[in-house]
């Protein structure tokens, strides 16, 4: 038991920034996926249902680094806020990275990619996907189609955000003044 101790101390930031990341990526698909079946196949629907899973799924991801990963005690109103701005603009690289792969590979060139991964030839009337949630979610080629490109999307994400917060946004002050020299 100490060894695991041991080992969760020695990285308990990376831990912590996989398990916030991964209750993220549930509140950014549950934000995505519900929108998306709440709106319907509107016109543009994986786009709209992005761009709010994105803004959800950011705020969920601020408060959870800055309390439970890096656990940045800003002092000041004004400190916050522009930890707040700084963790804002670098989740906009992320949503940005978001639109446009939602864009080419979901809105654009849809039928492309489900022909190029097989995705007609899936039995989505057994298993796993005649859940009614799996269904809604993966239950036609579209719908498979946009799933998996989202998930390649949140780990793409995922990474990029670690590496902003870590080096730019939740920096202790000891990096701060290594850097500034």
């Amino acid at each position: 038991m100490d060894n695991l101790k041991k080992i969760f101390v020695k990285y308990e930031e990376i831990i912590m920034y996989i398990i916030m990341g991964v209750c993220t990526t549930l509140v950014y698909y549950i934000a995505r996926f519900g929108s998306r079946i709440l709106m319907g196949d509107i016109s543009n629907g994986a786009m709209i249902a992005t761009a709010i899973a994105q803004v959800v799924a950011i705020t969920f991801a601020f408060i959870t680094n800055k309390k439970y990963v890096f656990k940045s005690k800003t002092n000041t109103v004004g400190a916050f806020f522009k930890e707040a701005a700084i963790f804002y603009a670098g989740r906009g690289v992320a949503f940005l990275l978001d639109m446009l792969i939602t864009f080419i590979f979901v809105e654009t060139f849809a039928d492309f990619f489900i022909e190029l991964l097989n995705l007609e030839k899936i039995n989505y009337n057994s298993g796993l996907l005649t859940n009614k949630l799996m269904s809604k979610l993966m239950g036609n080629p579209k719908k498979m189609n946009e799933f998996i490109w989202s998930m390649l999307s949140q780990v793409m994400i995922l990474i990029i955000n670690y590496i902003f917060s870590k080096l730019v946004v939740f920096r202790k002050p000891k990096e701060k003044a290594v850097q500034e020299k």
